[in-house]
């Protein structure tokens, strides 16, 4: 690990920046352009996670080319393949479905800290449907034979993750019958599936979802194709973020406004803080401070928390976050992380079984360098770049995990901090 002092507090922040591709549309394009046995993908995200998918299906017998572009090619079958996901719960979980519906003996594993996050629903729903699996009770590693699906109807609960719903759905096309999914009880971080219904129609899936979450997609294969990824709006909220804590003026892009992608919903959180949010053209202007307190439900959007308990605890008292019940499971225990860190800063907040409350703000009268822990988690660290713009210089135990989604981060934060004065 690396530490880094992360410099503040910043004022009247005045910048412009460029926010990377999106990591979950190029991870599921990944896996369409594998499944079509053939795709491009313009504008990836060259990042930790979407390196290690790329080289997992290189290891299950597809070729990938990165050359700017990423180009995946006809797979050749291979008998035996042993695929690492690193810390890549998006990768593991996307991979298993199509792993189950292609022939080959396939062993899918990860860091100690993936193998504690769950996997039971989708190794159930993949056996349900005649797969050959095998995991360590629900978790990796997990050990498959691949081979043709039957497919037909199928019931899933998925409690703590969309990535299983996802999972089953772009290996769908590959099945005899395709897959009539009626998906039980509620669904975290549900836009994610939105994201995975267009990468899957832009690759010639059919398709139907009714009102009742039921989702019936036809068999016959993906086509080939070439896939442009739009800008990530998780990557986003951090500059947001920025701002809504020190006041000024960002511009950020390239975004779209029409995005499937949840985290959008920033945008309308934050002006309920106080801030104004208006696009132009790929290009979205943050302007002003957050000077009231807010309430916002994350169920939907569990990404933006720590981006997000970070302005609220910067902000005026009494703010509210909810439906952070699966934050637990995510590449840190994300809610107690977050809670510590922050708590290091002077702030105190009421938790609920899945809320926190701001009670008191970070003290931004503070002398000391305060050490705080990334948790070896990229969002976390990020976030505590944001908190050092309001509770004074901090410094972060480990810089590197940034790379798992936004390789560019502390090059775009040092641009973004020289556009600011020192608070005083």
């Amino acid at each position: 690990m690396v530490t880094r002092l992360l410099p503040g507090p910043r004022c009247g922040i005045n910048a412009s920046v460029r926010v990377p591709s999106s990591k979950s549309l190029t991870n599921r394009a990944l896996i369409a352009s594998a499944a079509a046995d053939g795709g491009r993908i313009r504008r990836p995200l060259d990042c930790d996670d979407t390196r290690l998918l790329a080289s997992a299906l290189s290891q299950a017998g597809w070729p990938v080319v990165w050359d700017g572009d990423i180009i995946v090619g006809r797979r050749t079958p291979v008998p035996k393949a042993e695929v690492n996901l690193g810390n890549s719960g998006t990768g593991a979980r996307l991979i298993l479905g199509l792993l189950a519906c292609v022939p080959g003996r396939f062993s899918v594993d990860g860091t100690a800290r993936l193998r504690q996050r769950p996997m039971l629903p989708l190794v159930e729903a993949l056996a349900a449907l005649g797969s050959e699996i095998r995991s360590a009770a629900g978790r990796l590693p997990v050990d498959l034979v691949g081979g043709a699906l039957t497919g037909g109807h199928l019931r899933l609960r998925p409690e703590v993750s969309s990535q299983f719903v996802s999972s089953l759905l772009l290996a769908a096309p590959l099945m005899q019958h395709g897959l009539d999914l009626e998906v039980i009880g509620p669904v975290p971080s549900r836009p994610y599936l939105d994201l995975t219904g267009d990468v899957m129609e832009h690759f010639g899936a059919s398709i139907n979802r009714d009102e009742k979450d039921r989702w019936k997609v036809e068999p016959g294969g993906l086509r080939p194709a070439t896939y442009v990824v739009e800008g990530d709006w998780s990557a986003m909220a951090f500059a947001a973020a920025a701002v809504a804590v020190a006041g000024g003026v960002v511009t950020v892009g390239p975004l779209s406004a029409t995005s499937s992608q949840g985290d959008r919903a920033i945008c309308s959180i934050l002006e309920r803080a106080g801030l104004e949010i208006r696009f132009s053209g790929e290009d979205l202007r943050i302007s002003g401070c957050a000077t009231r307190s807010f309430e916002a439900d994350l169920t939907a959007t569990p990404d933006l928390f720590p981006a997000l308990v970070v302005v609220a605890a910067a902000g005026p008292e009494g703010s509210v976050l909810s439906g952070l019940d699966h934050l637990k499971h995510k590449e840190s225990d994300r809610l107690t992380v977050m809670v510590g860190n922050l708590g290091r800063l002077g702030a105190v907040f009421d938790l609920g079984p899945a809320s926190v409350v701001v009670r008191r703000g970070v003290d931004r009268n503070r002398s000391e360098v305060a050490r705080v822990t990334a948790a070896d988690d990229h969002r976390v660290a990020m976030a505590m770049a944001v908190a050092a713009l309001a509770a004074g210089a901090v410094e972060l135990d480990d810089e590197r995990c940034v790379g798992k989604s936004y390789p560019g981060f502390w090059t775009m934060w040092a641009e973004l901090v020289d556009g600011g004065r020192d608070c005083g």
